[in-house]
């Protein structure tokens, strides 16, 4: 992909005064899906970066706003939850899901950003929601991927999934 066609779908949510912008691939990111099922989390995105400098090249942002801002689909599970795997339409790793369960009022926003070769900022992925690892076999997944996503789980309906990949079998 040449830099003017990664540009074409560039959303500049902030220009910061010291010289870098904070942007968000609106087609080709998990971010850009999700703001465009839930637009209005741009203006909040935009609020709890008011305060803050980046720094580093991968930054993780989990702030408290203070009031109710919608509605998360990570939950806690314990031995009483329906659990299933299944892979969300264009993944190939699995994650867990409690089809019993609802999504819950949050006041937390979780923004991931990686700095570009330019320096500029492009937000990655976001969710209203406590800041949670990757899923056990993703590239990015840690050590507390595993122990933390067989407490956790995404609550019914929250991601579209391919049907074929459903199993009550951990994969992880």
């Amino acid at each position: 992909m040449t830099k003017e066609e990664r540009f074409i779908h560039r959303y500049v949510i902030a220009e910061v005064p010291t010289g870098y912008d904070i942007y968000v691939d609106l087609i080709g990111s998990s971010a850009g899906r999700y703001l465009s099922r839930q637009p209005y989390v741009i203006n909040l995105i935009r609020e709890a970066l008011l305060p803050t400098k980046l720094e580093g090249q991968s930054v993780t942002i989990e702030r408290d706003m203070g009031r109710v801002i919608g509605a998360t689909d990570i939950v806690e599970t314990s031995e009483k939850d329906t659990i299933v795997y299944a892979q969300i339409q264009k993944q190939t790793v699995f994650s867990r899901f409690a089809p019993n369960r609802h999504p819950s009022p949050s006041t937390t926003l979780t923004m991931l950003l990686e700095k570009d070769p330019e320096g500029h900022y492009e937000l990655v992925n976001t969710w209203i929601g406590p800041c949670a690892p990757p899923f056990p076999g993703d590239e990015k997944a840690n050590g507390k991927s595993k122990d933390y996503w067989l407490n956790h789980a995404f609550a019914q309906n929250a991601h579209a999934i391919q049907s074929r990949t459903i199993t009550k079998d951990c994969p992880y």
